[in-house]
């Protein structure tokens, strides 16, 4: 699947409390290919107000939108991450330690 496919499928993602698609909000910075593997950059550390209470104020949309890419793109791309853009916290795959 190319970039551009992949932008197309994550419009159809919308954010819970908005309703506007993560794309066009600007959720999703940037998307690139890296050898066989898509890596997704999303900007949800920027968008959240700084201290430990706005963090978990807002994880719970923030989970959702990242669940809604693993269904949206799961049987679409075959190995693909999503990363934060700011912090490169890594929200996809998790790794198990």
């Amino acid at each position: 699947m190319e970039i551009e496919e992949i932008y197309e499928e994550l419009k159809m993602i919308k954010e819970p409390i908005s309703g506007e698609d993560i794309v066009s909000i600007g959720i999703v910075s940037n998307i690139i290919k890296e050898n066989h593997k898509i890596i997704i950059f999303l900007s949800l550390a920027r968008r959240t107000p700084r201290g430990p209470f706005s963090f978990a104020a807002h994880w719970h949309v923030y989970a959702r939108i990242i669940k809604d890419i693993v269904k949206v793109l799961g049987d679409k791309v075959p190995e693909f991450e999503i990363l934060d853009d700011m912090s490169f916290q890594r929200y996809y795959p998790l790794e198990e330690v």
